[in-house]
């Protein structure tokens, strides 16, 4: 019997790839891997798996962020956009670069205004609020309706990360995920890295929910 391990992540693998991966993982019959389950199934009959993909979008419109803001997009970021564009799976399972008609790369603030959760920002220190909002940098989301959302973000340094977000459980953001971020002690992550870590993140849910695997 094959081993739904092969599903998850290689060690160095590219964006590119993760999407291949995760789209043979829709094209799958899971009862190769599971003979517990006595019936056929592919993910692929599930529209809530879905994967699309979005429009490229003009390097113009990087370049327009870059000289207000004085922030230099990635270079792995800027070719994904530029050349590939964003993609997104399902309606709320993970979504890279959508919602264009927001902040090409909105800050904390304005990403918690976008999801809904404005009234947040009044809970974070002034402080910590306006060096956030100068450092971070958001262009994905991950299960934006689940209790533990992740909000992917770029920083001003160049590197990339995920932030937990647990709108229920206000002292782990405020007290844990926030101030790590705040003293750079925060996981990072390369695009390929981050990428290839939500796609996981997705397959291992999708099991979870159809009972495949505890």
């Amino acid at each position: 019997m094959k081993n739904y391990k092969t599903f998850l992540a290689p060690k160095d693998e590219v964006w590119q790839q993760a999407v291949d991966r995760y789209n043979l993982f829709r094209e799958a019959e899971m009862q190769e891997y599971f003979s517990m389950k006595d019936y056929s199934y592919n993910f692929r009959d599930n529209r809530a798996y879905d994967l699309s993909f979005a429009p490229k979008i003009s390097p113009a419109i990087i370049a327009d962020f870059e000289i207000r803001t004085g922030v230099n997009v990635p270079d792995g970021l800027t070719d994904m956009l530029c050349t590939h564009g964003g993609f997104k799976i399902g309606e709320g399972i993970l979504d890279i670069f959508g919602g264009r008609d927001q902040a090409v790369f909105p800050n904390l603030e304005q990403t918690f205004a976008k999801y809904g959760y404005a009234g947040f920002t009044t809970k974070i220190g002034s402080g910590m609020l306006k060096s956030l909002n100068g450092f971070y940098f958001f262009f994905g989301i991950s299960f934006p309706e689940s209790e533990e959302m992740s909000f992917l973000y770029f920083t001003k340094a160049g590197n990339f990360g995920k932030m937990l977000f647990a709108p229920q459980n206000e002292n782990l953001v405020l007290k844990k995920v926030l101030p790590a971020m705040f003293n750079g002690s925060s996981e990072k992550f390369t695009l390929d890295g981050l990428i290839s870590n939500q796609i996981d993140r997705v397959i291992i849910n999708a099991l979870t929910v159809k009972g495949y695997i505890d």
